[in-house]
């Protein structure tokens, strides 16, 4: 699937991107494949993606869609995992992050949030916050670009939503 210029995408586990330029780049070795040039819509910089990578991308939900997912909030589940083993969460929520599935991060993050109501966040491992704190940024930093609302606001626009369901 190709990407034209202007699209916004998620680009792998980084979040969402525009699509600036697809084209041949001038650096050294590079010269004879198709790259998009990506900047993130939420931080600086610039990436060059070869267009065949085997890199997770997709174009962003559109509004309608990012409604009826969050629509479908109360009705996602998170899969319990308890462990103490800092080797098996980081593999467990790895695993959910490389779905790259909305609905499987939210679950994710129901999960996580309802951890720390019971345990306090402070008694949460790092590697469980962390892994909250990235798939957060993921789910929230989508539905702000297609809902065209600011990041900081996503979270009282699911609320306001879910409380006039």
């Amino acid at each position: 699937m190709m990407f034209s210029t202007g699209e916004l995408i998620i680009y792998g586990s980084s979040g969402v991107y525009r699509v600036i330029d697809t084209g041949n780049i001038s650096i050294k070795g590079c010269e004879n494949r198709l790259y998009y040039t990506l900047e993130p819509v939420y931080g600086s910089g610039t990436s060059y993606v070869p267009v065949d990578t085997n890199v997770f991308m997709r174009r962003i939900m559109t509004a309608d869609e990012a409604n009826g997912l969050i629509d479908s909030i109360p009705n996602i589940s998170g899969e319990s995992f308890n462990s103490h083993s800092p080797r098996a969460i980081k593999e467990h929520y790895s695993a959910s992050m490389k779905s790259h599935d909305s609905t499987v991060l939210i679950g994710m993050i129901k999960e996580l949030w309802e951890k720390s109501k019971r345990v306090g966040i402070s008694k949460m491992s790092r590697i469980e916050q962390q892994y909250m704190e990235q798939a957060e940024d993921l789910v929230y930093g989508e539905l702000a670009v297609s809902l065209g609302i600011e990041r900081d606001a996503v979270v009282d626009y699911i609320h306001a939503r879910l409380a006039d369901a």
